[in-house]
């Protein structure tokens, strides 16, 4: 197989105009005196941070061994921290989040020191639980909860495909490319700032029609790369999808698929299986359409080997997702084929683990041939859309053609 990876951060480089903060924050404090800084690699900021919350003498000149210091690394959102609270040689290491606390007493600090770094080494699946709850609590996790992680691009890709195929001639093949731009924003919480990703997708796909219009199978491969405050992700799918009409406005559908994302700068991994159901009705008018658009979809991240490490983030949703979609004929053609202006609607709900954003509202406009008529030539849309949901809002560019 081709390797994608290049080309797609060149188009996200491209797209991209925005600053980059970092995803992992480590701060310290000692007496009134702060310091901090931001990294981009987790491996290099979990050391760094190790390093130096139970040596505080690397970052205060001023630290004698006795001074009560407290150490914070911001996880991507989860909170991580060590301290000595007191001028004894107890240490204190704790994920608030999760319920974790743990303290290490030696009789100097040298052997807390030693007694954590033990404990530490026999836990190999310390991050396997906190999985969990960076789902809820981080803007940036790359398997769910924010516009450009994986289960949400599922769910996007799913519902486009379930919904209007490929409008493919009775026995005829198709395949389809496209480019989608998504730029996320979230909002400042309690527990975590503000924080941006950027992400690009190429939705590629071939279909099948099995002798009539709407009656088709589908094989959906698309690619992804997220920019998320300088830390670089990349995701793969395979899906199977059919379409059935039950008459000539009414197609049911239904999907599987199998998703993996991964990350070195993150450090994680994740595969999401999936499985949703969907159906789009259509009312046609004197040079209109209007589409209505339902879905009903399981989402399951399970557990991955990495190295010696297993992660189960224990993550399951059920996703509701329905659009309404408004088209009118333009004056243009191509190939007798009308071309039409398009506007619409999407609510996407998740239930099941709690996310980071748990609901969704999108608005859109695109451009392109009419949907649901069956065209001799390419057949494209372009657009853009506004989405805003809890805690975040994003917006998107996207082009996409069957041929």
């Amino acid at each position: 197989m081709p390797n994608f990876k290049p080309f797609l951060t060149l188009i996200a480089l491209a797209f991209s105009t925005y600053g980059h903060a970092a995803p992992f924050e480590l701060s310290a404090t000692m007496g009134g005196q702060t310091q901090s800084s931001r990294h981009i690699d987790a491996e290099k900021s979990v050391n760094i941070f190790y390093k130096q919350a139970i040596r505080p003498g690397s970052l205060f000149n001023n630290y004698t061994g006795k001074e009560a210091v407290t150490s914070t690394l911001n996880f991507r959102g989860l909170p991580i921290i060590i301290a000595y609270p007191d001028i004894s040689s107890k240490l204190e290491f704790s994920i608030p989040s999760t319920g974790l606390s743990k303290t290490f007493q030696g009789n100097t600090r040298e052997q807390s020191q030693a007694l954590f770094l033990k404990y530490l080494s026999s836990r190999s699946d310390l991050l396997s639980e906190p999985s969990t709850h960076l789902i809820e609590l981080s803007p940036i996790d790359l398997v769910a909860g924010n516009s450009n992680s994986l289960m949400s691009r599922g769910v996007s890709l799913d519902a486009q495909t379930l919904w209007f195929g490929s409008d493919a001639a009775a026995d005829e093949q198709r395949f389809s490319a496209g480019i989608n731009y998504t730029h996320m924003q979230s909002s400042a919480t309690a527990r975590v700032r503000a924080m941006h990703s950027d992400g690009v997708t190429l939705p590629l796909a071939y279909a099948y029609n099995l002798g009539q219009a709407n009656h088709e199978l589908i094989v959906s491969a698309p690619l992804g790369y997220t920019d998320a405050e300088g830390s670089k992700s990349y995701d793969a799918n395979l899906g199977l999808s059919y379409r059935y009409p039950v008459n000539s406005n009414w197609t049911l559908g239904a999907t599987s698929s199998a998703r993996f994302a991964g990350s070195n700068d993150l450090g994680t991994s994740a595969w999401i299986g999936s499985a949703a159901i969907a159906s789009s009705y259509v009312w046609e008018g004197d040079g209109w359409h209007l589409t209505l658009g339902n879905l009903l979809g399981y989402y399951n991240a399970f557990s991955l080997r990495v190295d010696s490490n297993t992660l189960n983030p224990d993550i399951a949703n059920t996703v509701f997702r329905n659009g309404l979609f408004y088209s009118l004929d333009s004056q243009w053609e191509v190939g007798g084929d009308p071309l039409s202006w398009e506007i619409y609607l999407i609510n996407t709900q998740y239930t099941g683990t709690k996310l980071f954003s748990n609901h969704q509202n999108e608005v859109g406009v695109s451009f392109g041939r009419q949907r649901n008529e069956q065209n001799t030539d390419i057949d494209f849309h372009g657009g853009v859309s506004f989405s805003k949901g809890e805690n975040l809002e994003s917006w998107q560019v996207n082009f996409g053609a069957w041929f």
